[in-house]
């Protein structure tokens, strides 16, 4: 399948088409076995409320930046500190987590990841950071999307999201920011919200990269662990790099939750437009009203707070 759900022609130098292996993770037995425990485990780490709510950008960044609220830091993957010493290697149990990229790289990217790594690509979590997304009830930002095959014109966000609807026979559409690095959203959250939909249809959208193993492995789980990836995914240098692994990525939730034909995949342009609109890195979701336009249901930041990310996405598709 094309971004825009037609079917892609065998890839040659002339198409252009990207090239997609058969399958995304390393070690796939493996994966498939620990999802379970990865997920208990995973959720249990990334849950920073008492609540059992989604969760606000304040309480997120009181959770990545603790001493920014007072509270002692832990050096330990997913949380950060001015302080800092930069990280290479995190292990967790039997599991190592060895950001090889990063450590063979030029600086500032060998030091691992740092507390400016952190700002530069979680500055939605970083404290004092005042969200400028849309909220519930604005009209949707709209904005130009990539056709993976690129010899197909682009088209624009909400222009999609209406001949979705109507193709699908939809008042509403989920419009899903992705990227396929991050190991929540490969490991089981992909999943779990294509579940949540109840029939809704979903637009995806592949964006800039969450966790590029040459210069921000925040989890330390790209290239060692039972979720590595079988292809290292590098910072996206073009719309060709952006394309393959978008392409890689729409063929994963074909497998895992969606459905064969059921994921009309495109791009966000190089300059990161759209993500910057909706602050949707790692990854996020909207839920807009096709006829309006309009933002009927949003996570917050990701991957926090999962429980309450399903509910959001349950209760605004509970009609289609």
């Amino acid at each position: 399948m094309g971004c825009g759900g037609s079917k892609t022609a065998p890839a040659t130098e002339t198409t252009g088409v990207p090239v997609v292996g058969k399958k995304l993770f390393k070690h796939p037995t493996m994966a498939t076995i620990m999802q379970g425990a990865l997920r208990k485990k995973m959720d249990a780490s990334m849950h920073v409320t008492k609540h059992y709510n989604d969760c606000t950008y304040q309480e997120v960044q009181d959770f990545m930046v603790p001493s920014s609220v007072g509270n002692p830091f832990v050096d330990a993957p997913g949380t950060f500190d001015p302080n800092m010493k930069g990280r290479i290697l995190d292990k967790d149990g039997l599991i190592s987590m060895h950001r090889i990229e990063m450590e063979k790289g030029p600086a500032p990217h060998n030091l691992g990841i740092t507390f400016a790594k952190f700002q530069e690509h979680r500055g939605y979590a970083n404290p004092g950071y005042v969200s400028k997304a849309p909220q519930l009830g604005d009209v949707a930002p709209d904005g130009k999307i990539l056709n993976l095959d690129p010899s197909q014109p682009p088209s624009t966000l909400l222009a999609e999201v209406k001949k979705l609807a109507e193709a699908k026979g939809s008042t509403k559409v989920i419009i899903a920011f992705e990227a396929i690095t991050c190991p929540f959203f490969r490991a089981y959250a992909a999943e779990d919200l294509a579940k949540a939909s109840n029939g809704v249809p979903t637009l995806h959208i592949y964006q800039r990269e969450a966790e590029p193993c040459d210069v921000f492995d925040a989890g330390g789980m790209h290239c060692t662990s039972p979720i590595a990836l079988k292809r290292r995914v590098f910072w996206h240098k073009t719309e060709a790099d952006r394309r393959l692994v978008a392409a890689e990525t729409q063929q994963f939730l074909e497998t895992h939750g969606y459905g064969k034909g059921n994921v009309p995949m495109w791009c966000d342009t190089m300059d990161d437009t759209l993500e910057q609109l909706y602050e949707s890195r790692p990854w996020r979701q909207y839920v807009i009203d096709a006829n309006t336009g309009m933002v009927i249901a949003k996570l917050g930041l990701a991957p926090f707070n999962m429980a309450g990310k399903i509910k959001v996405i349950e209760e605004a598709c509970r009609n289609p």
